[in-house]
């Protein structure tokens, strides 16, 4: 596929998610409902740990191909998609049991898509706000991990998972562009020199750059968020389904974690970019966004494993390891949050950020410990306060001070995001 290149002579046409993403998009729904079993046992800390790399590589493999669709736009093959998605749905089927028989499988459709992610690229296409494209080196601990026995291999997974993190985090446009530059040359200089004795020998491809669309992107990763938050209604209607007799508590709790989704879905799709709350347009390099969005996703997904749990334990306390994962997943959406906030702010208004956003984060973790004896509605109802009061108080502009900071007053307003 072509880099896309800037002519500056007419604003490009609104692009929306296609037919053939949004299909795409289905093995998502799968996937997060075979994720978030991970955690319905406990959870213990091993498992929150398998759970947060084997989620990772999940959502890995999803953007690697998203950003394809992105940037190929109407020259995306429909047979790599759906080779994609069978790809997924095998991993997706694996997650059940990848601690026993299915680990295999799951390795090896998961290193198999890596490697077919980048290859849908031409030759010389950088995607540069995808490094992930270029560098598959964290696929490799997978493959060796086939080799080996655990627990070892789950360190081999958690080694590949932290190279990809550490290649977002580092692999800024100048360097991913250096580096492929870096690599072309040296092919070029293992090439024997053309000649009667070697024959003509093609000139490397010239290296251009590959964007994603920032809105149409900002599109799909929403489309996800909202699949995602899908699956916690999923968990409370299955928990809700299951009781014979419906009662006060029953209402109070299944209430409030409707309430709770649509409040998080307001606060990340109103108020927020990519489906992060809080995130403003620009404010983070695309490959930093989406690991951001990665984060916390995950944090969402474990929210919908915990909300299932709190309907289904109504008549008494929830047990102590899912109010720890009700409470720690809310804590880690507000962590998301506040990241997202920082860097639009000066350095006054970044006082004012962390008074804002930290009481929340600080009061999702007290509750923890401290309301383990608290009924499961009492619990869920508080965390909707926190997420409605984020809602109500508005930041205003960046850059606005004290006078763009009112009391929204949960009035309706334009959305921030295309």
């Amino acid at each position: 596929m072509e880099a896309k290149e800037s002519t500056g002579s007419a604003a490009p046409a609104e692009r929306h998610a296609g037919w053939n993403e949004l299909f795409f998009d289905l093995v998502v729904v799968a996937g997060a409902g075979q994720l978030a079993r991970l955690l319905h046992d406990g959870p213990q800390p091993a498992d929150l740990a398998l759970y947060a790399v084997v989620y990772l590589a999940f959502w890995t493999t999803w953007a690697g191909f998203a950003v394809y669709g992105d940037i190929a736009a109407s020259e995306t093959r429909v047979r790599t998609l759906l080779i994609a998605m069978f790809g997924m749905a095998v991993m997706a089927a694996s997650v059940h049991t990848v601690q026993s028989s299915h680990a295999t499988a799951f390795v090896i459709a998961y290193v198999a898509l890596r490697w077919q992610a980048g290859q849908v690229w031409r030759r010389g296409s950088i995607v540069v706000d995808w490094p992930l494209a270029q560098f598959g080196a964290g696929a490799v601990p997978w493959l060796v991990s086939l080799f080996v026995d655990t627990p070892l291999r789950y360190w081999l997974w958690a080694l590949g998972i932290a190279l990809d993190i550490v290649t977002l985090l580092v692999s800024t446009r100048e360097r991913t562009l250096r580096r492929a530059g870096e690599r072309a040359a040296r092919r070029r200089d293992g090439r024997p020199p053309p000649g009667p004795a070697h024959g003509p020998v093609a000139e490397p491809p010239r290296l251009g750059e590959s964007r994603i669309d920032a809105a149409h992107m900002g599109e799909r990763l929403g489309l996800y968020v909202i699949i995602v938050l899908g699956e916690g209604v999923i968990q409370i209607i299955d928990a809700a389904s299951e009781r014979d007799g419906w009662d006060g508590p029953l209402a109070a709790t299944g209430l409030g974690a409707f309430g709770l989704l649509a409040a998080i879905c307001t606060l990340s799709l109103l108020y927020g970019t990519n489906g992060i709350p809080h995130l403003r347009k620009g404010a983070l390099a695309p490959r930093l966004a989406m690991l951001l969005h990665a984060v916390m996703t995950g944090f969402l997904v474990a929210l919908a494993t915990a909300l299932g749990s709190a309907v289904a334990h109504v008549d008494d306390v929830l047990p102590k390891g899912r109010h720890w994962l009700l409470c720690g997943a809310m804590a880690g959406y507000f962590a998301a949050g506040l990241v997202a906030a920082l860097p639009l702010a000066d350095r006054s208004d970044r006082v004012w950020l962390l008074g804002w956003a930290l009481p929340c984060v600080a009061v999702s973790v007290a509750l923890a410990p401290l309301g383990v004896e608290l009924p499961a509605w009492a619990t869920i109802w508080i965390l909707v306060a926190l997420v409605c009061w984020q809602i109500a108080y508005d930041p205003g502009a960046p850059g606005a001070g004290p006078s763009g900071r009112r009391w929204r007053r949960f009035r309706r307003s334009v959305p921030r995001v295309a």
